[in-house]
């Protein structure tokens, strides 16, 4: 890998397990990166009792004949990261100004995406599934006009990657933490994401998942998205973080309606009362951003499925047990039925034989 004197020092700094606050200052201290690593040991008072080791520890790596920096970009290289430097041409412009924008994000798959129209499609881990679903096949209709952009959990997230990548493949998937922290859960999910679209980082490799990470993440989603769609939110949900930044931030917010009691859902009624744009399909999007969405895929169906999706869909949801009542259906014909209107992607199963419109 090949690095200016510039790009160097960052990536150097950016390594050791500073707070970026901290980082900063000591940036702001030197007068550049380049200044900081060369007046380096004068920068000692910068660093309370509780980072001495740290300092000690930095001090000893600029004088091991680059051995240090050697390590890093050798990981680099396995892992096929690449970093881009605050200031670099495909470093993100929306994060100029923004509290927690990073010295380096750190890249594995099409880097160029960055320069794409990016829409989030965010939602909780408990994200039920009929909004699921839908997120689902949301982004696989916006992957053809925007890249889809999101994070790496179950639930919302995960119902956004596979959408975007059944469509156009173009997804941006950002991780709370450094790579040595990407979840673990959805890995083989995520292999896909760098194969076809762009896995992303503010964060060196070995920083952990704190507390406070996933806000700071929120805010980049909201930073880089020209508008958010929330899938799920209860009424304290990390969705509502991305949610909070992207109206701080004048992005257009839409959010996918649930029925009355839907503990999972609370936070997304909460932000179409407070003015979000109420969310069935991606032609809600399209509609406003002033764009007109692709002819919507028509699913043939026979008479008994149409009528069972219909009953499903005034019924919001129901137990099996409930739809042969109400269409007059022996249960054993209304299973063959449901499993056909799954596989047409139109209802989902929930669990306990009930089912959902989709």
């Amino acid at each position: 890998m090949q690095f200016s004197a510039r790009q160097k020092c960052l990536l150097w700094l950016d390594s050791f397990p500073l707070e970026l606050t901290e980082k900063r200052k000591l940036l702001n201290a030197a007068g550049s990166a380049v200044e900081l690593v060369k007046n380096f040991s004068g920068l000692e008072e910068y660093f309370p009792a509780t980072k001495r080791e740290c300092f000690e520890k930095m001090l000893a790596t600029l004088s091991d004949g680059g051995a240090y920096f050697s390590s890093l970009c050798k990981r680099m290289e396995a892992e096929k990261i690449a970093p881009i430097f605050e200031g670099d041409e495909l470093y993100p412009k929306a994060f100029a100004g923004l509290e927690h924008a990073p010295l380096c994000l750190y890249a594995k798959g099409n880097t160029r995406l960055l320069e794409e129209r990016l829409f989030a499609v965010v939602g909780s881990r408990r994200t039920v599934e009929t909004a699921r679903k839908a997120g689902k096949q949301i982004a696989e209709a916006l992957s053809h006009s925007f890249t889809v952009l999101t994070g790496a959990a179950d639930g919302g997230d995960e119902a956004a990657i596979e959408g975007a990548l059944a469509g156009s493949g173009k997804v941006i998937a950002l991780i709370a933490g450094g790579f040595s922290a990407t979840p673990q859960g959805n890995l083989p999910l995520l292999k896909r994401v760098e194969e076809t679209g762009l896995l992303l980082s503010a964060c060196s490799y070995d920083t952990p998942v704190r507390v406070y990470s996933y806000e700071v993440r929120n805010e980049l989603l909201a930073a880089l998205s020209v508008g958010v769609l929330v899938l799920g939110a209860a009424k304290k949900s990390g969705a509502l973080i991305t949610a909070k930044y992207a109206k701080e931030q004048g992005k257009p917010l839409f959010a996918i309606p649930y029925p009355l009691g839907t503990t999972a859902g609370e936070g997304c009624n909460a932000l179409i009362k407070a003015g979000a744009r109420l969310t069935e399909s991606a032609a809600d999007i399209f509609q406003a951003f002033g764009m007109e969405a692709a002819e919507e895929r028509q699913v043939a169906l026979g008479e008994t499925e149409a009528k069972t999706l219909e009953a499903l869909k005034e019924l919001s949801e129901a137990h099996i047990g409930e739809l042969s009542k109400t269409l007059g259906l022996p249960v054993f014909k209304l299973t063959a039925t449901l499993a056909a209107l799954e596989m047409k992607g139109l209802a989902v199963k929930l669990g306990g034989n009930r089912y959902g419109a989709v």
